[in-house]
């Protein structure tokens, strides 16, 4: 894989590099964001290069992703439903779920809390860009930031 495949983001299972998510037990996959067959995707690949496999398949850019604390999810950010939304889908690339479903832009780095409970956003929902957290499953975003300038880029400390 050359530097130029990826598009616009490495999220890394290594809990070292970035504040990246912590490596679930067993597991040693870095997933990315690649162009290589069109537009951008979410792939993974083992953690020495090999093995890459795609895994969202939609005509819309996916970007973003982050693993959940435990490994069995990712976090992600598409314009699948013609704006920007945060969803999650099933580490496997399976089953996923529009959890901001706002008519608003809500697509800047989701991720997740150490303990997988919440999902922090940002989005303009409210006329400019705030910091939000939501339940995982989507459920009560709450805006946690307040002022005229933008806030963007959350990231949860690990524990």
């Amino acid at each position: 894989m050359t530097l130029g495949a990826i598009l616009l983001s490495v999220a890394l299972l290594a809990g070292s590099w970035g504040g990246g998510t912590p490596q679930p037990p067993g597991r040693s996959k870095i997933a990315f964001v690649s162009n290589r067959d069109g537009n951008a995707e979410i792939y993974e690949m083992n953690a020495d290069g090999t093995n890459p496999t795609r895994l969202t398949n939609h005509s819309a850019h996916d970007f973003d992703p982050d693993w959940s604390p435990d490994g069995s999810k990712i976090a992600f950010a598409s314009e699948r439903d013609g704006n920007f939304e945060i969803y999650a889908m099933n580490a496997d690339g399976s089953s996923p779920t529009n959890l901001t479903n706002h008519s608003a832009w809500d697509a800047d780095t989701a991720c997740w809390s150490p303990d997988g409970s919440k999902i922090a956003f940002a989005s303009d929902r409210d006329g400019n860009k705030e910091i939000y957290a939501m339940n995982a499953d989507g459920s009560n975003p709450v805006r946690l930031t307040n002022n005229a300038a933008a806030d963007t880029s959350p990231a949860w400390r690990p524990r």
